[in-house]
């Protein structure tokens, strides 16, 4: 499953979660400029609103990743916050800094610079700073105690969650913070990469796709509904609730088919299963896989540019997000290559590589 490519020992899966991660996220926020100027409840604000139920798990599936390759390792604390914080912060404070002037261009609007730095659109940077902060600790936790610990940590997160999800927590006096919040997922994403499950590859398959489906239905039906513990409160849009058992769930899905996929098709050469990979894995699709996941993080600070821009051609020359939801794959895609053009190219020129935020 650990594949070269470049020199660099890449494990395959990790980057087709990682790729499949990014696109969920844009395509999130996509949605949110179709969904901010329909009428609450009409059938074009459903239509698009549908499709945050896949989008939603591009978070916990990044988050799921670092739990992969962070955990259980021996490293220098020192060194281990130099690295993260050096890939994180460079890139963003670069981008962070172009935003705001970026958006007095295209909106003619000179407050955003006086929120330099506290834009919600980079919250999720912010998120990872503290998720990074806690890591060593956590990262310690699982070495002495191993897969016992995790299994205990995991445990009381989903209860937490499950309680969340419900609108019960905090349940009157009884302090279960600790185990809430995105740590969680990367806990959770160093689980599933390293326990080993009693069930055959090609069921740990089908449980994946089980997950999936049934509870990106739930979603979806709390969605149509406006249950509030989908992304719908009293008819209004709201910000996506990423720390829910359903969401959870549904990336736990995704995650498991696409990790047992590869092992699956690792050890069954020659299987028609195999040959689909294969085209995946080994033809022109990989490089296009790789480079969107060495991409991705760069990809999630520029593309809020491209989404600007667009915002602009809508105001000022074709009413893009006032078209019919059916044009919303077309400027999906079109986010996505251009936001990976952009860091594509910043990461071939000397000086500016630091700043594209690949890696």
């Amino acid at each position: 499953m650990i594949k070269n490519i470049n020199g660099r020992n890449r494990i395959f899966y990790l980057d087709e979660v990682r790729a499949l991660a990014i696109i969920l996220v844009i395509l999130c926020h996509i949605i949110r400029e179709f969904c901010q100027i329909r009428p609450s409840e009409s059938l074009g604000w459903l239509s698009v609103g549908v499709f945050i139920q896949l989008g939603v798990m591009g978070v916990p599936l990044f988050l799921m990743i670092s739990g992969s390759l962070l955990l259980n390792r021996e490293y220098d604390l020192p060194d281990f916050l130099k690295r993260r914080f050096t890939r994180i912060l460079i890139p963003f404070i670069f981008w962070a800094l172009l935003l705001p002037i970026y958006k007095i261009i295209v909106n003619n609007d000179p407050t955003p610079y006086l929120t330099l730095f506290l834009d919600r659109q980079y919250w999720f940077i912010y998120m990872l700073i503290g998720v990074y902060l806690f890591l060593p600790i956590i990262n310690s936790f699982i070495r002495e105690y191993k897969m016992k610990g995790v299994e205990y940590f995991l445990i009381l997160w989903l209860i937490t969650i499950t309680l969340n999800t419900f609108g019960l927590y905090p349940f009157h006096a009884l302090e279960l913070s600790y185990f809430a919040g995105y740590v969680g997922f990367i806990v959770l994403g160093y689980y599933l990469t390293n326990k080993e499950f009693k069930l055959s590859d090609k069921h740990m398959i089908w449980l994946g796709l089980i997950l999936f489906i049934v509870f990106t239905l739930i979603n979806l039906h709390f969605t149509l509904t406006h249950y509030k513990i989908g992304i719908f409160d009293d008819g209004a849009l709201k910000y996506y609730h990423y720390e829910t058992l359903v969401v959870t769930l549904q990336a736990t899905g995704v995650f498991l088919m696409i990790e047992y996929y590869a092992k699956y098709c690792s050890k069954h050469k020659g299987t028609f299963r195999n040959k689909a990979y294969s085209f995946f894995k080994d033809t022109f699709m990989s490089k296009i896989i790789y480079s969107l996941s060495v991409c991705s993080y760069g990809m999630y600070l520029v593309h809020y540019f491209v989404v600007y821009g667009i915002r602009w051609v809508s105001n000022n020359m074709f009413p893009i997000y006032t078209a019919k939801p059916v044009i919303m794959p077309l400027v999906w895609i079109i986010v996505v290559f251009f936001s990976w053009l952009i860091i594509y190219v910043l990461s071939k020129i000397p000086y500016l590589k630091e700043v594209s935020g690949a890696h």
